[in-house]
């Protein structure tokens, strides 16, 4: 079952370095308060930095920990880490103006008929967006293939059926899911599954 915790904050200060280090910060207390909690592993947090190592395609894996995946997210004034026993992604976002032009970029063609038929206000063009937006980060922060996929090539849907807000996924063996926090910030999470089923515990610290 894939756990995601996550916590919000107030930026230490209008520096961008300062605010990065902060995040940084609070996404190695997530990664630990998860080691913790989940698999009962102690880490100090010297003992987390020198465990923690990047595979050739640019995912962080934890040495001689094979069994447990995790993906780290932040943005403004949020910061996020799933866990799961299988390849995860997660991304959030805080949903806010973007350019027009991004929707050639991102879109697919699928979605981009689906964009226009459904996203009839402003409101929910930036809601609609930043939904396609974080599924396409996850995606590939799970798959560890960065930009060697055009995100144009990948579609995700979402309907109603079997259960309202259903998305489907370009992948089959990759289930996603959706979650809109009360602050408004869209987490999106994508991990390997047979079902697609399973229940995801989200954790506020």
């Amino acid at each position: 079952m894939p756990v995601i915790y996550y916590t919000y904050y107030t930026p230490v200060s209008d520096s961008v370095s300062a605010v990065e280090a902060q995040e940084h910060s609070l996404g190695r207390t997530l990664l630990l308060t998860g080691l913790k909690e989940l698999y009962h592993i102690h880490y100090s947090a010297d003992k987390l930095e020198e465990s923690l190592l990047i595979s050739p395609e640019g995912k962080p894996y934890l040495a001689g920990l094979p069994g447990i995946y995790f993906n780290i997210t932040h943005c403004h004034r949020l910061v996020a880490c799933a866990f799961s026993c299988r390849p995860i992604g997660i991304d959030g976002e805080l949903p806010g103006a973007f350019e027009n032009a991004l929707i050639k970029k991102v879109f697919s063609p699928e979605e981009k008929y689906f964009f226009y038929q459904t996203a009839t206000t402003a409101e929910l063009r930036i809601q609609w967006f930043f939904k396609f937006w974080t599924l396409k980060e996850a995606y590939v922060k799970k798959t560890g293939t960065g930009i060697s996929i055009p995100l144009t090539k990948l579609t995700f849907t979402f309907s109603h059926i079997p259960a309202p807000d259903t998305i489907g996924c370009p992948d089959p063996e990759t289930a996603c899911r959706q979650f809109v926090l009360k602050t408004g910030h869209i987490l999106s999470v994508c991990y390997e599954s047979d079902s697609g089923d399973e229940t995801i515990s989200l954790n506020l610290l």
